[in-house]
């Protein structure tokens, strides 16, 4: 299809970073080996940054719950006294 429209050979390439070799002859070997080095450093603090986000939002979501508890059983205890 694109040979259609660009005109070109029609053949895409795809450039990735080259990895050890894998002699094993597994496929996922054979496709983690062309994969992106790992970089720890930043996905530690990525990881941190994310743990600490969603505990603010855990403890957000738990004080409207019992804010809304709260609200509701004063509301029916109104109406049944």
């Amino acid at each position: 299809m694109s040979s259609y429209y660009a005109g070109g050979s029609g053949s895409a390439t795809v450039a990735f970073p080259a990895g050890e070799p894998d002699n094993s002859g597994s496929l996922t070997g054979q496709i983690l080996a062309q994969g992106w080095a790992d970089h720890g450093t930043e996905r530690s603090s990525s990881t941190t940054r994310v743990v600490i986000v969603m505990a603010v939002a855990l403890v957000l979501l738990v004080a409207i719950s019992v804010l809304v508890v709260l609200v509701a059983n004063n509301a029916l205890s109104g109406l049944l006294e």
